[in-house]
């Protein structure tokens, strides 16, 4: 399945619908496909105004939904034709419904997308509500929004949860906050940079689509998401010395990844005339290549302590930032394959960071 990414918008203030429609539009130029907001009688005109360029713009738009949502509008689990009106794509049920509810709402003849809430839904009834959906292809999952500070998902809790959704065929959506910021699903992600962020879910084999939780996020937060999406990015802290032959493993696409149980390792074709240099203990987060291998550029990412080996070239160290992702990373095993899978496999990059 392709990875989707999206953004968030807060619909209360009229003054913020301008900005909002700009980044609409800058980040659909990116990449973004997905949108989401609240909505309530007193920003259902906002919310028409940014469907109606949402729709424009080739966005999947939903919003969040719960019993007195649905009675303030007129609406009910039988008929939800207000929000077909409006112009959105789907709605999520946030809190307040039962299994019969929320299969009737999945079973509109109206085309909308009907979202539960990944969170909270007790993941063993999962399996009930799928017997009493005749149209599973309307029902997505997306988790919190906007827990508070210290009262967000733990990342192996999210995923655990996502899986069971992912697995029953049903696209599982995460929010991410940028730095420091406020709308995040998982708790350890809160603080960290929104690149990273998004990485480690989206190296994922069970989050489908992330979304920019904080409204009114940056042109460069943007593209930190755009970035993460189409490949992984590992900096490294580059040493002194490094040759030229060395260097052909940065910005280079590595489509063979593999996660052992010490090392990951990336290899990628390509002559080169790498020589031995810098045989010196592997440690932690050390980044070597492989010598004397002219037909090959093999890269090995230590995760343990290792002694000296004259076949590895050590050339730098994992930026400490970025140790987090290879402890996520996903293995990428699929180029090897003559059949295509129909899967994204996005590829990682090493980017030389700085001279240590």
């Amino acid at each position: 399945m392709v990875k989707r990414i999206g953004i968030s918008f807060a619909v209360g203030r009229r003054e913020t619908v301008p900005r909002t429609m700009e980044i609409m539009k800058k980040a659909a130029e990116l990449g973004f496909t997905e949108a989401w907001s609240g909505v309530g009688l007193d920003t259902l005109e906002i919310v028409k105004e940014i469907a109606k360029l949402a729709n424009s713009l080739g966005y999947y738009y939903f919003v969040d939904i719960n019993p007195k949502v649905l009675s303030d509008l007129g609406a009910s689990p039988g008929d939800l034709g207000v929000f077909k009106r409006i112009g959105v794509g789907g709605v999520r049920a946030d809190w307040g419904f039962n299994l019969e509810q929320l299969a009737t709402m999945a079973n509109n003849d109206l085309g909308l997308k009907v979202e539960l809430n990944a969170s909270v839904f007790p993941v063993d009834e999962l399996d009930n509500l799928l017997k009493l959906v005749k149209k599973p292809e309307n029902l997505m999952a997306s988790h919190d929004w906007y827990p508070w500070e210290y009262t967000g998902l733990s990342l192996e809790s999210a995923l655990a949860k996502s899986k069971e959704f992912h697995d029953r065929g049903i696209p599982v959506g995460i929010f991410i906050s940028v730095k420091d910021g406020e709308r995040t699903t998982v708790e350890s992600l809160r603080h960290m940079d929104i690149e990273n962020s998004a990485t480690i879910l989206l190296n994922s084999k069970c989050i489908d689509r992330v979304l920019i939780g904080d409204p009114l996020p940056t042109n460069e937060d943007l593209t930190k998401v755009a970035n993460a999406r189409k490949r992984t990015r590992i900096r490294v802290v580059v040493y002194d010395g490094l040759t030229e032959e060395e260097a052909k493993v940065f910005n280079r696409e590595f489509r063979d990844v593999r996660i052992k149980e010490k090392t990951i390792g990336l290899t990628a074709g390509g002559k080169n005339n790498i020589k031995p240099r810098n045989i010196v203990r592997r440690f932690k987060g050390a980044v070597t290549v492989i010598n004397n291998n002219p037909d090959y550029i093999q890269v090995w990412i230590f995760k343990e302590d290792a002694p000296p080996d004259p076949r590895f070239n050590v050339i730098g160290e994992v930026y400490p930032e970025d140790m987090v992702i290879i402890e996520h990373l996903a293995e990428r095993t699929r180029s090897i394959l003559s059949v295509p899978t129909g899967e994204e496999e996005v590829p990682v990059v090493l980017i030389p960071y700085k001279s240590a």
